[in-house]
C-alpha cells in the first residue's frame, strides 16, 4: 500500500489555476495585484475584470477589504478560503463582492465551489439562492441556482473535491 505523505502540488497554485481557467484563455495575462491589505499572491484577471485571492484565514478576515477593493477599483473580487469548517466535505468557501462596471457593492459570503454536470464552475450558496457562474464573462450573478436539490448541490461540491484531489494527487502515469 502507497501512502500519500505529501500534495505533489500546492493547494493555493491548484486553487488559482482551477478558477482562473473558467475565466480566461491566456493564464499570461494574469498579473500580481498588490497592495490594498490583500493576501500575498493575489492576481488580477484583466479579461474577466475580476481579482482572485487566496488565503487559509478563516473568515470574516478581509471581507471588509475584499468589499473595499471591489468599491474603489469598481471590479468583481473572489476571495478563496481553505479552512476547515463544520460544513461540506471540500473546506474550499468563497467570499465574493461584484462591483464590475461601478455598480454599488453586492456581496455573496460563504459559496462553495460547484462544479455542474455541464463542466461550467460555479460559486454556489449553503441552500438556495443566488450563485456565481465562473466563465470567459467574469463573475455572472446568477439568481437562481444551478441546481434543484440538495443532493445534486452536493453531488457538484463532490465533484469539485474530485477534481482538485486529482490535481494535488496525480496519478503516477508509470
Amino acid at each position: 500500500m502507497t501512502y500519500l505523505l505529501k500534495p505533489a502540488n500546492a493547494l493555493p497554485d491548484i486553487l488559482y489555476d482551477y478558477v482562473a481557467t473558467e475565466l480566461v484563455d491566456d493564464l499570461s495575462t494574469v498579473t500580481l495585484s498588490t497592495g490594498g491589505g490583500m493576501p500575498s499572491g493575489t492576481v488580477y484577471l484583466p479579461a474577466a475584470r475580476v481579482i482572485l485571492s487566496f488565503t487559509g484565514v478563516s473568515q470574516p478576515m478581509f471581507r471588509n477589504t475584499v468589499r473595499d477593493l471591489a468599491r474603489t477599483r469598481s471590479i468583481d473580487v473572489i476571495l478563496l478560503r481553505c479552512c476547515l469548517t463544520p460544513a461540506d466535505i471540500l473546506p474550499i468557501s468563497a467570499d465574493v463582492t461584484l462591483a464590475g462596471g461601478g455598480l454599488a457593492p453586492f456581496d455573496l459570503l460563504d459559496l462553495s465551489v460547484y462544479r455542474h454536470e455541464d463542466r461550467s464552475l460555479w460559486l454556489v450558496p449553503a441552500g438556495f439562492g443566488a450563485a456565481i457562474q465562473l466563465g470567459s464573462d467574469g463573475a455572472e450573478l446568477c439568481l437562481v441556482p444551478p441546481y434543484e436539490t440538495l443532493v445534486e448541490r452536493a453531488d457538484g461540491i463532490y465533484r469539485t473535491a474530485g477534481e482538485l484531489a486529482a490535481l494535488l494527487y496525480p496519478l503516477d502515469a508509470n
